[in-house]
């Protein structure tokens, strides 16, 4: 692998956790960004507008969604991720958190009173580095 600038951005994350795994890059071959998100034997693979980046205040919230029971529940996957700079060598690990939500859906309207979505965490320790494209 190349030496990176020191302080380089990272364009591509690999997370690891319970039993989920996530490949993410920021950019790929045709410019878009790509998310792969394996749980035990499924894998789903997701690019361009099917992938959510938000910058937020604690780091950049990356989410897809994994499952969609029509009328009853819609299901994403997200991960946190930190910023970061990059040090010479062109890697660096980190920790993180992947978070599971279930949003209740419906068609016939406003859903019922009461919670609306919930959550499941997961600890997440990933690396990130530089990929060229």
């Amino acid at each position: 692998m190349a030496k990176t600038t020191p302080s380089a951005t990272p364009n591509s994350f690999k997370l690891m956790g319970e039993d989920i795994q996530v490949d993410y890059s920021t950019t790929s071959v045709d410019g878009t960004p790509r998310f792969t998100f394996k749980k035990g034997q499924k894998t789903l693979s997701f690019s361009g507008s099917q992938i959510s980046s938000s910058a937020v205040k604690i780091g950049t919230l990356v989410s897809v969604t994994v499952a969609t029971v029509p009328d009853k529940s819609s299901t994403s996957f997200s991960v946190l991720l930190p910023a970061i700079k990059l040090p010479e060598s062109g890697r660096q690990t980190f920790r993180t958190i992947g978070i599971t939500t279930v949003t209740q859906t419906t068609i016939a309207g406003p859903p019922p009173v009461g919670v609306q979505q919930t959550y499941k965490s997961v600890a997440m320790r990933g690396s990130a580095r530089i990929v060229a494209f």
